[in-house]
């Protein structure tokens, strides 16, 4: 206690509101891999005095001492959550009621000014990117001071609070990931949302913030790739901002290609690090009954020649994509990627009811994408049964009835995986988030899909929105389900407790892969399975975050063990 307000820590599974304690974190020693990184809070609280007395108006940096790792320190920021579930949950949310809830992760300096009565904490991070093996102290301390009249800071001698942690980097190295892993990208929201002509200087250097992001720190590997503007999430009739990065000039029944805005985003991928082009989808939303927004240029006019008025088999699509699709594809080979690393998509989520219209649409486009893979969501198992969908996804709460099939499994979840299974949505709690990793292990999962990376569109794009204020779609999503990530004044994104948290699962499935090549299979199952009595599905699954805690612990022990190093306080 400092005058009035407290420090204590808190594990990255907490979630801290203003007007509830969080549980402080008990275990201060942590073992990382090499290219690893460990996240904690620490929370500040100004007590309230029964007598209502003012209280000292304290200011306090906070330093995060880790040489010779990479440090970081953001603040948590409450967001506004209108419309926190849908009708379809479960008693494990932590609470249903419209609030601010702390989700955004915005760049601090270190300085934070304790409000009375209130819990509020920064997000501390730590990597060991380049950094030796062998055991180094955290330090978190808080220095206090007064602003004078000038502005000038008023320090204490001493740090007022400081707290230490313990951390052993191993030899081992944190593995590449092995599983494919999209958000779906909207280049159309970055120009809406900053305002700047699509394809201007300004806009390709906030695309490639944002996909630089994705790739680093958000654990992206597949990017959705707009050929042409994608067919989501639009009303019909409707469209969405165009932005479209093949030019095509018709002449006549035939058509030219422009690929040099794809070769610049091919060459911004290569560099990120993408490994796969995920092409926007080749017909409109549920059922692929038209086409999408395609633009051309006509006697010197650009215009549109294909999309809602056009239905999917219309003979003038076919010739269409009879040039488009093998000069896309010749393009993209030259550019890294060939057809093994292109992913094509024809409608999402077909139904039952779809099934004549979906067979039509491949019809039209399968023998054209001969060695690519096509996918599509897909939670109907009939439809697949059929061999109507080639690489289905299921969402998580479908997912039984393919985890058997032959082939990669793929998963996803959004707004209807809102009851019994993992998500992320801002107002479940983040080991609903965490598990994931687990879970992808468990099934052993080769993909991961999420619709929202940066949609900040409200429902099928009738209206742009400011993230900051709505984290809902205008209360058409469940909050956080739009977006991973918020768009930074500088035309950076920031992060939120979600993604981190979901990163975090991300080197879960990694160093559990690991151990398997070491140990097998069946000893990392056992392991995972260790002190639990869950049966590890999509709807049974560990809730407690002291399991995730163990589990990481477990794991490094059985890694330092293998690399031969000291097991002093794993």
């Amino acid at each position: 206690m400092v005058d009035d307000c407290e420090f204590f820590l808190v594990s990255s599974l907490e979630k801290v509101f203003p007007d509830k304690r969080p549980k402080e974190l008990s275990d201060t020693s942590f073992v990382l891999a090499k290219g690893d990184s460990l996240s904690f809070q620490l929370v500040y609280h100004q007590m309230e005095t029964k007598t209502g007395k003012r209280l000292r108006n304290h200011m306090y940096d906070i330093a995060l001492g880790c040489t010779p790792l990479k440090g970081m320190i953001r603040e948590v920021r409450l967001v506004p959550v209108e419309f926190p579930a849908t009708e379809q949950r479960d008693e494990f949310y932590l609470s249903v009621k419209p609030g601010l809830y702390p989700d955004l992760l915005a760049p601090s300096n270190g300085m934070v000014k304790p409000l009375p009565g209130q819990y509020r904490s920064l997000w501390m991070t730590v990597r060991t990117t380049s950094c030796p093996s062998g055991t180094t102290t955290i330090s978190v301390s808080a220095k206090g001071y007064r602003l004078l009249d000038g502005g000038e800071k008023a320090y204490e001698e001493d740090d007022c609070w400081r707290t230490e942690l313990s951390l052993i980097v191993l030899d081992a190295e944190l593995p590449p990931l092995d599983m494919y892993h999209t958000e779906w990208f909207y280049a159309d929201c970055l120009a809406d949302y900053y305002h700047v002509p699509v394809w201007s200087e300004r806009h390709w250097r906030i695309v490639e913030n944002f996909m630089r992001f994705a790739v680093d720190s958000c654990g992206v590997n597949l990017l959705l790739t707009p050929v042409f503007t994608p067919p989501l999430d639009t009303d019909i009739g409707s469209e969405r901002t165009t932005v479209q990065l093949v030019n095509i000039i018709k002449e006549g029944e035939s058509y030219r290609f422009d690929f040099g805005r794809f070769r610049r985003w091919c060459g911004i991928c290569r560099f990120a690090g993408v490994k796969g082009l995920e092409i926007a989808h080749l017909f409109t939303q549920w059922g692929a009954k038209a086409t999408p927004k395609i633009m051309a240029v006509e006697h010197g006019q650009e215009h549109q020649i294909f999309g809602w008025d056009v239905p999917a088999d219309a003979p003038s699509y076919r010739r269409f994509l009879s040039e488009f699709l093998p000069a896309l594809i010749s393009e993209a080979e030259a550019q890294g990627y060939d057809r093994s690393h292109l992913f094509f998509h024809l409608s999402d989520e077909p139904s039952l009811n779809d099934a004549k219209q979906y067979l039509l649409a491949k019809g039209v486009v399968g023998d054209l994408l001969a060695g690519c893979t096509i996918m599509d969501a897909l939670s109907d198992y009939e439809l697949y049964r059929r061999g109507y969908v080639d690489l289905p996804i299921p969402s998580t709460d479908h997912i039984e009835p393919f985890k058997d099939k032959k082939g990669p499994l793929w998963t996803y979840y959004c707004i209807a995986q809102g009851k019994l299974v993992p998500n992320r949505f801002i107002a479940m709690d983040s080991a609903r988030n965490r598990i994931m990793g687990v879970l992808w292990y468990m099934y052993g999962i080769s993909g991961f899909l999420h619709w929202g990376f940066n949609f900040y569109n409200s429902e099928n794009s009738r209206t742009h929105i400011d993230p900051f204020r709505t984290t809902d779609g205008n209360c058409s999503f469940p909050a956080g389900d739009p977006f991973l990530v918020y768009p930074g004044p500088d035309g950076r994104p920031l992060s939120s407790i979600r993604n981190e948290v979901q990163m975090d699962a991300l080197a879960d499935l990694r160093l559990l892969r690991l151990l398997e090549k070491r140990e097998g299979r069946n000893a990392v199952l056992q392991l995972i399975r260790q002190g639990t009595s869950c049966g590890f599905s999509f709807t049974d699954y560990p809730r407690d975050p002291e399991f995730f805690l163990s589990l990481r612990q477990r794991i490094m022990r059985h890694l330092s063990a293998n690399n031969g190093q000291e097991e002093k306080g794993l």
